[in-house]
């Protein structure tokens, strides 16, 4: 009966049955756990965080997890979970220093703000290192009112997951890709090499936003900035 589970037992609750020196070990457990925490994080990539930044998404999931298992583990002390939350949290405190001052530990941490547009054109080698379509790229630039990359001079993906942009004058605004889903095109508006040009104007490449003027009856040809076969007409 020596073995019995005792309820209330203050010692069991507070410290376990394991020796002080323990909580060393929890200090070195909660240091690796935290630090492959942010290194899945940069791995995740910007999409996963919402308005969130890498170390705030880092401390929210360290907390829950040192503050949750000691209310309903039996077997997992609270001071336990006190020392790795303390440890979370100066930590964070010493990284968010590091990172104010220096730069390039900030870029590793944190990442940096990509330019996904450019001059109205799609930078696609920037969508796929942060892993973001053109769908929720112009997902994202519907939500701010913007109807055609041709009002838009630069738009960066910030580190929070957020797209911000810089938009031209209204008197510099040029024709530009529509931003209405693809699926609302209607097919026969739709261009495909090395179809003829029905009427001469401005054309923009289906995948990028490449603008070209055409001339009628002139070939379709593939876009020399993205390799793209399908055009429609620019938005004005």
């Amino acid at each position: 009966m020596n073995n019995e589970f005792e309820v209330f037992d203050f010692h069991r609750i507070f410290f376990g049955n394991t020796p002080l020196i323990f909580l060393l070990e929890i200090v070195f457990r909660t240091l690796i756990m935290y630090s492959y925490s942010i290194f899945l994080l940069r791995i995740l990539g910007k999409r996963g965080m919402g308005q969130l930044s890498m170390l705030e998404l880092a401390i929210i999931i360290a907390f829950g997890s040192a503050i949750g298992d000691p209310m309903v583990n039996a077997d997992l002390p609270i001071v336990h979970g006190m020392v790795a939350v303390t440890v979370v949290t100066l930590f964070q405190i010493g990284l968010e220093r590091l990172v104010n001052k220096n730069k390039k530990v900030e870029a590793i941490l944190e990442g940096e703000a990509n330019l996904v547009v450019d001059k109205g054109v799609i930078k696609w080698d920037c969508l796929t290192r942060d892993n973001l379509s053109k769908e929720d790229l112009f997902r994202s630039l519907r939500s701010k009112d913007v109807e055609h990359l041709g009002e838009i001079e630069k738009a960066f993906f910030e580190t929070s997951g957020q797209i911000s942009i810089m938009f031209r004058s209204p008197k510099k605004v040029k024709p530009g890709l529509s931003l209405i889903p693809e699926n609302e095109l209607k097919p026969e508006t739709i261009l495909k090499a090395p179809m003829p040009i029905p009427t001469a104007g401005l054309y923009c490449c289906l995948d990028c936003g490449n603008v070209k003027n055409l001339e009628q009856g002139q070939k379709v040809s593939k876009c020399e900035l993205c390799g793209g076969k399908e055009w429609v007409e620019a938005k004005k």
